[in-house]
């Protein structure tokens, strides 16, 4: 059960810079929800990884709560949209890597100069974490302190393959889908109903599901150029924009995910919450 909290307690935006500094006698960790903002199909709005990951990262302040009162930064809604054909639907936006690292490193810095610590990014959108890796390293190197990155997409796979053999649905994740569709629908995303059915019939088109070899563990890809035959089946005239199958989507499903999710990263923030992180030197620096 998830004690009813206060928006006013759990976000920074909500809170004035007195309180925030009256909080960090309390806490040096704070949750950065990342996303991005881009066209979800017909039947979703273009928030919807803002929404899962501010919605994920809303779950574990409330739960952790009690034991470790972590804050929730602003949510960074622009992420890369590494579909090509995905810009030229209405609604995408799309940052250059180089500057999405740099913004993720800026609001980093910022967190660790008001005197938080431990920087946990709750990604939810799939091509994120190369660019949060990366930016996590630096500023880690730089400053001393504290990063983890969890990963909506990879945390609740084995959930996730559940509910998708229950449904009988293809094996593999994929855009506005049941899953995600599910997931939006708890956290308040407006689903268009009449959108829904018949716009992906038989889910992943058998000529996409082909189009890259599956990686073993311990295995990843560079990022690639999406082929003629994704460009084709997004790009043409009429194209919905997912990809999959959201039809039998539902709350239940989507508060299972949910749960999947949280479990380990509330375990984490219990864990960590009395390290010790020294950004002293980080910090001195600033005041010459």
């Amino acid at each position: 059960m998830i004690k009813m909290i206060e928006s006013k307690n759990i976000y920074l935006k909500d809170m004035a810079w007195p309180e925030i500094k009256e909080r960090l006698k309390e806490t040096d960790i704070t949750l950065l929800p990342v996303g991005q903002t881009e066209q979800h199909g017909h039947h979703l709005p273009i928030d919807v990884d803002n929404i899962i990951c501010t919605g994920i990262a809303e779950r574990v302040a409330k739960t952790t709560y009690e034991t470790a009162k972590p804050v929730i930064s602003p949510t960074i809604p622009f992420g890369y949209s590494d579909i090509p054909v995905f810009r030229s639907f209405p609604g995408t936006f799309t940052l250059e890597p180089e500057t999405l690292v740099n913004v993720y490193k800026d609001v980093s810095k910022s967190l660790i100069k008001m005197g938080f610590k431990k920087i946990i990014f709750i990604n939810g959108h799939y091509p994120n974490p190369p660019f949060i890796e990366e930016a996590m390293r630096q500023v880690t190197k730089e400053t001393g302190a504290f990063f983890a990155l969890c990963n909506f997409f990879v945390i609740p796979e084995s959930e996730v393959q559940k509910i998708l053999n229950e449904m009988d649905k293809p094996p593999a994740w994929g855009h506005a889908c049941l899953i995600e569709t599910s997931v939006s629908e708890v956290f308040g995303a407006e689903v268009r109903e009449d959108k829904v059915v018949g716009r992906i019939p038989g889910g992943f088109p058998k000529e996409l599901s082909n189009f890259m070899p599956a990686a073993p563990a311990g295995i990843t890809f560079a990022s690639f150029e999406v082929p003629e035959i994704a460009e084709a089946y997004w790009g043409k005239e009429g194209s919905p924009g997912p990809l999959g199958d959201p039809v039998g989507h539902s709350k239940e499903i989507g508060e299972r995910v949910i749960a999947a999710t949280i479990e380990p990263i509330v375990k984490l923030i219990n864990d960590i919450k009395d390290m010790k992180v020294d950004t002293s030197e980080y910090m001195s620096k600033l005041k010459k």
